[in-house]
């Protein structure tokens, strides 16, 4: 494991120091403190004072973040040169970018937490796989990987609830509503999917409609859910599917085979 050190409540000088040796030694720095932030370059900000989480990163990546919220309210993608001083009882932290020139300043009137981490390392791949739209679009041209016989009637069928990813008809003429998530399905994926089922019904009086939720897994409470409405669920191999639509060559969403619904 990488060597980690950390200080809590640490005073101006130990908070100073601290920083100081973690930046010039290229940790990876994980800061809690109140500080305001002023930034200069392709424009001008100025963050008043307040509590944020401070990163710092090996090469040099500068990110200040609110206590809510994904996104960092300041940031400096690298930096040319990062210099932690002690100032008028601030720890004040500035990184300069070269090109385009671009100044973040960081001044930190309270350390209450920080922790420096060094030689991580990270050298895998990164590999997206398909999104939840792509998903449903290789699974309309190819409904065989959830049931065979399956005939696709409509891919984003409009429902009073929604837009059920696909309607098919299986080999019994039985409807065919198929929700798909591409990470882990709970209660509210089958529920969403009964929906989709008792709307088509509603639309289809005296028709028989199925439900199949696709996912790659799902909770124990989804299963059990399903199972109590009378809905099915099948799994699917994002890498896989992923795998299999790269070979294909680039194709437009599929289109309606026949709006079967609205002529019955």
């Amino acid at each position: 494991m990488a060597p980690v050190r950390h200080v809590a409540s640490p005073g101006l000088e130990e908070g100073y120091r601290f920083l100081n040796e973690a930046v010039a030694r290229r940790d990876l720095v994980v800061a809690v403190a109140r500080c305001s932030v002023e930034y200069e370059g392709r424009g001008a900000s100025r963050l008043g004072e307040g509590d944020r989480l401070l990163i710092v990163k090996p090469d040099g990546a500068v990110l200040v973040h609110r206590p809510t919220g994904y996104s960092p309210v300041n940031w400096q993608p690298d930096s040319h040169v990062i210099t932690v001083e002690a100032h008028n009882g601030f720890i004040v932290l500035r990184s300069v970018r070269k090109r385009p020139r671009e100044v973040l300043v960081v001044r930190i009137s309270r350390l209450y937490f920080a922790v420096a981490i060094h030689g991580l390392v990270d050298e895998a791949e990164f590999i997206e796989y398909l999104d939840e739209g792509e998903i449903a679009d290789y699974l309309a041209r190819h409904p065989e990987v959830i049931e065979e016989g399956l005939r696709v009637v409509r891919r984003e069928r409009p429902l009073e609830s929604g837009y059920a990813d696909i309607v098919a008809v299986d080999r019994e003429g039985r409807y065919v509503v198929i929700e798909v998530k591409r990470v882990t399905a709970g209660m509210e994926a089958v529920k969403q999917l009964h929906r989709y089922v008792e709307g088509l019904r509603k639309n289809n009086p005296g028709a028989k409609v199925r439900g199949i939720l696709a996912a790659p897994a799902a909770t124990k409470e989804a299963l059990s859910l399903l199972s109590s409405l009378g809905l099915e669920y099948r799994r699917i191999d994002v890498a896989k599917l992923h795998r299999e639509a790269k070979r294909e060559k680039p194709r437009s969403r599929v289109a309606s085979l026949l709006d079967f619904i609205k002529r019955s």
